[in-house]
């Protein structure tokens, strides 16, 4: 009897898992264990979409506020250094509420003669001087080089740093860009649009 007893109480403890197989076996935590390891995965995920976000949104107002320049030159007959200088100030309303530190402007005013040949007729730049020299030849898209026109070109560009996460797998960088955008538009009034003073 007591062998039998003793045979049972090895048998009992032979079939007991040792630590380490319970350890291997164990399932619990594995949830928490998988959670730490995708949350820093998707907290970088959201922060860049946010960044791109916030990029995307900072280009479309930079071209709507270099199609609404354009657009007020453009109703004018006449424009002179006085009225031009209120520009970037259109620029800046437009961009908010972001940030326009920087926002540089070029505005021209191009001819296109019977050759359909586009030859600058005036310009005006945000950070002084004169851009480009009156009488130079001007590109510009083929659709608008209709001979005996005008056309108005509005030159916008705004310095944008984005913040990346993880290049290189460590840390963050700034990646500097210039956003430019330019838009053209025809002269409502008359032939032309002239600058007294440019």
């Amino acid at each position: 009897m007591a062998l039998i007893a003793r045979l049972k109480t090895a048998a009992r403890q032979l079939a007991k898992p040792s630590a380490l197989s319970r350890l291997l076996r164990a399932r619990d935590g594995v949830g928490a264990v998988e959670f730490a390891l995708i949350v820093p995965i998707l907290l970088i995920i959201y922060l860049m979409s946010f960044e791109i976000t916030v990029a995307i949104s900072i280009t479309r107002k930079t071209t709507h506020a270099s199609s609404d320049i354009a657009d007020l030159v453009t109703q004018k007959t006449s424009v002179d250094k006085a009225f031009l200088s209120t520009m970037p100030n259109v620029a800046k309303a437009t961009i908010a509420p972001y940030a326009s530190t920087g926002v540089a402007l070029k505005i021209s005013g191009i001819t296109i003669d019977a050759a359909s040949v586009a030859r600058i007729a005036w310009s005006w730049q945000s950070t002084g001087g004169v851009p480009y020299a009156v009488g130079s030849t001007a590109t510009i898209p083929s659709d608008l080089a209709i001979a005996n026109s005008f056309v108005v070109r509005s030159e916008l560009s705004l310095p944008y740093s984005l913040l990346l996460y993880l290049p290189g797998m460590s840390g963050t960088q700034m990646q500097n860009f210039t956003i430019k955008k330019d838009f053209y538009y025809r002269q409502r009034v008359g032939n032309n649009i002239t600058c007294s003073d440019c």
